[in-house]
């Protein structure tokens, strides 16, 4: 009897460690796969279109220095529907535009900088009546080196923080 019992008891235990040798490497692989794909939905986010009223704004360098003449324009499924030029204070401004567009600073000795943007035919508010700032790389850069704004403290603060250096 004393044999049975411990051949039963072997037994189980053999189960057991099988089990654990099983689950304990399946459980990690699943938590390390979640989080996996927790981290990649963090990623795949991307960023809404501006809503504008308006469109005009001013296009600088990185050092905040008006980029003067850089072509600006406003495609629609890749072709231009408006485009104008930046004055001798990097400012630009679309008359009569409406609609859902993307807005582009072409490439001149620094990078070009794109965004997507809609302009709303709404009752303006404040908040509608922003004016986009651009900040624009450093030519041997891609357009990930330029920055768009709508919110000219952030736009001041980037060019600070770039100047620091």
């Amino acid at each position: 009897m004393n044999f049975a019992a411990n051949a039963s008891i072997g037994i189980s235990r053999q189960r057991g460690f099988w089990l654990r040798c099983f689950l304990g490497p399946a459980l990690g692989i699943s938590l390390l796969c979640s989080s996996a794909c927790v981290s990649l939905n963090a990623q795949i986010a991307e960023a809404k279109p501006l809503q504008l009223a308006h469109v005009e704004g001013y296009v600088v360098n990185s050092d905040g220095k008006p980029v003067v003449n850089a072509e600006v324009t406003l495609a629609q499924d890749e072709t231009v529907a408006f485009r104008t030029r930046t004055d001798a204070a990097g400012a630009f401004h679309f008359d009569h535009v409406l609609g859902h567009y993307w807005f582009r600073v072409a490439r001149t000795e620094y990078a070009p900088a794109a965004r997507e943007i809609y302009v709303g035919d709404l009752i303006e508010s404040y908040v509608q009546r922003k004016k986009l700032y651009v900040i624009v790389g450093p030519g041997a850069c891609a357009d990930e080196c330029s920055s768009i704004f709508t919110n000219k403290r952030d736009f001041e603060h980037a060019i600070q923080k770039m100047n620091r250096h």
